[in-house]
C-alpha cells in the first residue's frame, strides 16, 4: 500500500507518520487498499482546529472520510471509524448480493427453505 501524507500546520515527525501508517494497515487487513491519501490540517482561526481527511483507492468506488475535532487524535479516530464502517457495509452488501446468500443466515435453514427456529 502506498501512503501519501499532506500535513499542514503541524510538526510532522516520523512517529506521527508511523502511527498513522499502522492505523491504515488495520484497514488494509479488511480490504485491499492500493493507495491512501491522508491530509491533516491545523487551522488556528477555526473552532475545531484539527481536520483529517482520507481517501482510500480500493477495488470499486474509492472510500473517503473527513472529520474535525479539537485534537488530532480525536479527528483521526472519527475518520478511521467512518472508513471501517464503510468497508464493513460494502462487504455486507457484496455478501448479500450473491444468489445463495440472500436469506439471513440465522433464520434460514442450511438446505431447506424452512427457518431454523421452525425446525427446533
Amino acid at each position: 500500500m502506498k501512503i501519501q501524507f499532506r500535513i499542514r500546520g503541524l510538526n510532522a515527525n516520523a512517529s506521527l507518520r508511523g502511527w498513522l501508517a499502522k492505523q491504515l494497515e488495520r484497514l488494509h487487513n479488511l480490504i485491499p487498499v492500493s493507495t491512501a491519501e491522508v491530509v491533516l490540517e491545523r487551522e488556528r482561526d477555526t473552532a475545531p482546529a484539527f481536520r483529517a481527511r482520507v481517501r482510500l483507492a480500493v477495488p470499486g468506488p474509492d472510500i473517503h472520510a473527513a472529520a474535525r475535532d479539537n485534537t488530532l487524535e480525536a479527528a483521526w479516530l472519527k475518520v478511521a471509524k467512518n472508513l471501517s464502517q464503510q468497508i464493513v457495509r460494502r462487504k455486507m452488501r457484496r455478501q448479500f448480493r450473491h444468489k445463495g446468500k440472500r436469506k439471513h443466515p440465522l433464520t434460514a435453514g442450511r438446505w431447506s427453505g424452512t427457518p431454523v427456529a421452525a425446525r427446533i
